[in-house]
């Protein structure tokens, strides 16, 4: 590749330069161009990350020939409008997970992606952690066996931290709270790992948190293929995230340090993936590959838009994610009742 592939960033808040970090760390993109409504975040955006031209509207940033693709990292509610301007401009898009804050959303957003020829990438990073491709080996070569049982969580203390002046605070725009935040990962990584959910059984609360939005989920996933999931997810305790499998050979445990999570570069190095056998007494260490999710991501994004690379996470795995996500709040609406995913699915209209 000749030139570096230029992009521009759209929204910058904390995400924007986690994601400006990780493609500083390769070598294909070049950060040409951003945009957020304040001038201040812009001034301070470009100054952080060499970044050499801001624009003052987002007409004035589509409309740069030299900009190849976006990276949108606005509130989740605001992914449709601004993704559907950025594609009918001919920019390819990156957008961070969730790809909506609704099923409706999510299926305009995967028509236009389709209609426009572009690639179109979802920032659902976690399942390329080291620890999930060592596990999804395991499972391709039957190290594993058969899974029976997978149990996923991912939580933070976010929910004790909100304040009406952040959109997270707002069932409207954050349905589910720490489940669209951070359990959407472990829905994306257990059908990763295990193929598509059919039923989802959940409870949610709102225990500690001062927002509109639960900080205690707890979901049973059926997958197609047979397993059942735990999936954990809240918003009022340290950071935890872990992913365990269960199989009829051998089981695997998955631990990363939450601390390091933005440092994507470094979180393999602070995670551990174990192995139990029978009759084992020590569970030995599992070899992971060394992984940086966010570069990884964001480079095979800028590949694909040269056309020589394929883009792993698109609109159908994001809207598969998502699905886990509303089939689960509605789950709990009920009582716990199970709610079929597929339905989910197909009230996004895209597939």
């Amino acid at each position: 590749m000749a030139e570096k592939v230029k992009l521009a960033s759209i929204g910058l808040g904390r995400w924007a330069r986690v994601l400006a970090r990780g493609a500083r760390r390769g070598t294909v993109i070049e950060l040409a161009s951003c945009f957020s409504r304040s001038p201040e975040s812009r001034a301070k955006f470009q100054e952080e990350y060499g970044v050499p031209r801001a624009a003052s509207s987002l007409d004035e940033l589509l409309s740069d020939p030299e900009i190849e693709g976006v990276l949108v990292t606005t509130p989740n509610d605001s992914h449709k409008s601004v993704i559907l301007e950025c594609l009918d401009a001919g920019k390819a898009v990156y957008t961070d997970k969730p790809i909506a804050h609704t099923m409706e959303d999510a299926g305009e957003i995967a028509r236009a992606a389709a209609a426009s020829g572009r690639p179109f990438a979802v920032g659902h990073s976690a399942r390329r952690l080291g620890g999930h491709r060592a596990m999804k080996q395991w499972i391709d070569t039957g190290k594993i066996g058969r899974v029976s049982l997978a149990e996923a969580n991912f939580s933070n203390e976010r929910g004790l931290e909100l304040t009406t002046d952040t959109w997270r605070w707002f069932a409207d725009k954050s349905p589910g709270g720490a489940l669209i935040q951070l359990g959407v990962h472990h829905a994306d990584n257990l059908q990763y790992l295990l193929g598509p959910a059919a039923a989802v059984s959940s409870h949610a609360r709102r225990l500690y948190t001062k927002s509109e939005v639960p900080d205690a989920i707890m979901s049973i996933l059926e997958f197609d293929s047979g397993p059942l999931g735990y999936l954990g997810t809240g918003w009022a305790s340290p950071g935890v995230y872990q992913l365990r499998l269960q199989g009829t050979e051998a089981n695997l445990f998955y631990d990363l340090d939450f601390n390091n999570w933005d440092d994507s570069h470094l979180a393999d190095s602070k995670s551990t993936l174990v192995s139990q056998a029978y009759r084992e007494s020590v569970r030995p260490p599992v070899d992971m590959p060394h992984t940086d999710m966010f570069r990884e991501q964001l480079d095979e994004f800028a590949l694909a838009i040269r056309g020589e690379a394929e883009i792993e996470v698109g609109a159908l795995e994001a809207i598969r994610a998502l699905a886990v996500v509303h089939a689960a709040l509605e789950s709990s609406q009920r009582n716990g009742e199970s709610v079929e995913v597929g339905p989910m699915v197909e009230r996004a209209g895209a597939l």
